[in-house]
């Protein structure tokens, strides 16, 4: 040791003179270790074609803060954040109803309304959370994405309203994801049946199932499947459906419309309620509600809909404006509250009666279509009764409204981690619904077929369907 104390000390006026040539800007900082930049950790469901830009933007206009992103599906996210939030500041979404469900739990922070120009509400829909625990930082509207070519080529119209996709013609050529992997397909769900209330909203998604021909693993698949003719028409998000620079597979864009019966629903942030940097959050909600920030919606590569209105005066020609457009119904309010509280049972319902069973339902609801048209053109009593009954079986749900909007009945049930396991009355409730949907399709199935039989026989075919 003491060999090694002479050595230095032989080369201690060589250290002074070389520090002493050192610029300022590095002397400056003597005595001190460099700083690393804070960290604000950010859970997401948006793709990383939409989050980085944002993301650099951010970090270069605060140098001192680094934003972390963790991405996961809204119903994953959810989940996630009611079992850990230690590590998480901000939770970053489409879904509304998402956020009310972490609100319902106790799991966010009261934040202040920044000054962004836009109105209490759009097309009746609160921006805002009421209650002060999210702020809407752009609007989303949902709707139907094609390829006019494959349309074309099945000599089929693009769908104009949810009804439409009800059509015998769209048999097999409609693509989705489920509502328990997506949290927009699970607004989309709940807007119809919000709208049209609930047995009958379920009665049109049934019978919108016997058309679909894949159910993808997340709402991005849905986009790409259209892009790559796996099917012709998507159900997606605006920004997904028109925003991307998606293309079919003849190169030319897909096309994307908003229902006759669309809303807009605000894309929210929110503080996590035990967020390790409140202060960094605050500062990144600042940035997405800021000029800058909102400018970024604009990007093509991003295409969302800014909450700012002044936002749009810099908006290409064509661009979609909320606030200049009339919505389906500027009377229908979503009821967030309500979404939230059977947010579970909406998701696992649609699985067991649509998700797990789409080529049942493809063959059912193909018999019952050629069914009705063959009664059209051939009246019959008997057949005419036995496709009202295939259909009042096809479209029966085992949940009935009053006890879908009591928060009793869907207090058990949870979308578990992986892994784990579900609570029994959830597994018991999971059976009852799988065995209802398979008593109610067999007995669609039968009579629908004996339909047929007579239809056919009277139009002097014969034969079993």
């Amino acid at each position: 040791m003491k060999r090694n104390w002479r050595s230095l000390g032989s080369w201690l006026p060589t250290l002074v003179a070389v520090w002493l040539l050192l610029p300022a800007s590095v002397t400056a900082g003597a005595g001190k270790l460099p700083v690393a930049a804070e960290t604000v950790t950010v859970m997401t469901s948006f793709p990383a074609g939409f989050y980085e830009p944002v993301r650099e933007a951010f970090e270069q206009a605060h140098p001192g803060l680094r934003l972390r992103v963790i991405n996961a599906k809204t119903t994953a996210a959810v989940s996630q954040l009611q079992d850990r939030v230690e590590d998480v500041d901000l939770f970053w979404a489409s879904a509304p109803d998402a956020f009310e469900v972490l609100k319902a739990a106790g799991l966010l922070a009261t934040v202040g309304a920044r000054p962004t120009g836009a109105p209490a509400t759009v097309g009746n829909q609160p921006i805002d959370d009421p209650d002060g625990t999210y702020l809407g930082f752009a609007l989303s509207g949902y709707g139907l994405v094609w390829d006019q070519s494959y349309l074309d080529r099945h000599g089929i119209a693009a769908p104009r309203s949810w009804e439409d996709l009800r059509k015998p013609a769209y048999v097999r050529h409609l693509g989705i994801t489920a509502p328990s992997r997506s949290g927009t397909m699970h607004l989309m769900v709940e807007t119809v049946l919000q709208l049209h209330g609930w047995e009958r909203g379920w009665a049109m998604w049934l019978e919108i199932a016997g058309n679909i021909a894949t159910v993808t693993a997340r709402s991005y698949g849905v986009v790409e499947g259209v892009g790559k003719g796996r099917f012709g028409i998507g159900l997606a998000i605006d920004f997904l459906g028109q925003g991307t620079g998606q293309e079919a597979q003849d190169g030319e864009a897909l096309r994307f419309a908003y229902p006759a019966d669309s809303v807009f629903l605000p894309a929210s942030v929110a503080v996590l309620r035990s967020a390790p940097n409140q202060a960094g959050a605050d500062v990144f909600i600042d940035f997405l509600l800021s000029p800058a920030g909102q400018a970024l919606m604009l990007r093509p590569d991003i295409g969302r809909l800014p909450v700012r209105p002044d936002a749009y005066a810099a908006a290409p020609a064509g661009y979609p404006n909320p606030y200049a457009r009339e919505t389906g119904d500027d009377l229908f309010l979503f009821d967030r509250a309500l979404s939230s509280r059977r947010y579970e049972l909406v998701n696992l319902l649609f699985d067991e009666l649509i998700t797990f069973r789409v080529k049942t339902l493809n063959r059912v609801w193909q018999l019952i279509h050629e069914g009705e048209t063959r009664l059209a053109a051939t009246p019959d009593p008997v057949a005419r009764d036995l496709l009202r009954t295939a259909r009042t079986a096809a479209t029966a749900v085992p949940v009935g409204a009053a006890e879908a909007v009591d928060p009793a009945y869907s207090a058990a049930l949870r979308r578990p981690a992986r892994g784990m396991r579900v609570s029994a009355r959830q597994e018991d409730l999971a059976a009852e619904w799988r065995s209802f949907s398979k008593t109610q399709l067999d007995a669609a199935l039968s009579a629908a077929e004996r339909a047929l039989v007579i239809l056919r026989v009277a139009a002097g075919e014969g034969g079993w369907p």
